[in-house]
């Protein structure tokens, strides 16, 4: 018998599919919005990316593996959609990651790797990120992965303003993000963990210091003020790692 999650969510998808607004579908629903909602946003990204054909002979024998490892390991007890991807064992992850290589095509996957903002295969490459970070248990983890992201966002900057385009700014705001964002996450780290995170961090920022003043002087005027907040940002937070490591042996 299906959960009351599960019979909103299949009426939900179909009213999406027909025009309603993941808002409005949650407005219906208050009670069960804290749960409905990553659900939702989720299959209206999964909704959204172009569509791939899978090999309709893999695709049956992953869905029979998917349900044979479900039926063997299906915990007696319930779960809320959050928790279940906080669980460590390994079946939970290789269900989600099945899961998604049906949706959207191992090849696909494979070739959004090297995508860059404004191809179709972009949003796949993104998604596959939200996913792996999704899945990531651990604050050394999800730091280890923000730093990744960040060098990915690098990368994707020099490589659209060498063809020729202007610099692409949602591009530089997701790569200080992202570090931002690791060095938030290293804050609840361990002191020797911290410190090899803190230092990781560090050469990030060093590198997007790097990048900003070497396309500072090639960017049109308009872009000029928003590398030079970038790189006031930078040095920000330089010092901020500079006092944390410094403050580290005091906790040892």
């Amino acid at each position: 018998m299906k959960s009351k999650i599960d019979e909103l969510l299949d009426i939900l998808l179909i009213e999406m599919r027909e025009g309603k607004s993941i808002e409005d579908c949650l407005k219906a629903y208050p009670e069960y919005a804290e749960e409905l909602k990553p659900l939702l946003y989720l299959a209206k990204q999964i909704q959204d990316l172009p569509q791939a054909k899978p090999d309709g002979t893999a695709v049956e024998e992953t869905v029979r593996k998917v349900r044979t490892m479900i039926r063997a390991q299906q915990p007696k007890q319930r779960y809320s959609f959050g928790e279940i991807f906080s669980l460590k064992p390994i079946f939970v992850r290789a269900i989600a990651i099945a899961v998604l290589l049906i949706i959207v095509g191992w090849t696909a996957v494979s070739v959004s790797a090297e995508s860059l903002p404004g191809d179709a295969l972009y949003p796949v490459k993104r998604l596959c990120e939200h996913v792996q970070y999704f899945l990531t248990v651990g604050s050394e983890g999800k730091t280890e992965l923000h730093l990744i992201f960040a060098d990915r966002r690098s990368t994707e900057l020099i490589v659209t303003f060498r063809q020729g385009e202007q610099m692409n700014r949602e591009l530089l705001t997701a790569m200080l993000d992202e570090k931002k964002l690791a060095l938030r996450c290293s804050e609840s780290l361990q002191d020797r963990c911290c410190l090899k995170m803190l230092r990781k961090i560090r050469k990030c920022n060093s590198v997007q210091i790097e990048i900003l003043e070497l396309i500072k002087p090639l960017v049109i005027d308009s872009d000029t003020m928003f590398i030079n907040e970038a790189i006031m940002s930078c040095t920000e937070c330089d010092c901020c790692i500079d006092r944390r490591l410094n403050q580290a042996p005091t906790r040892q």
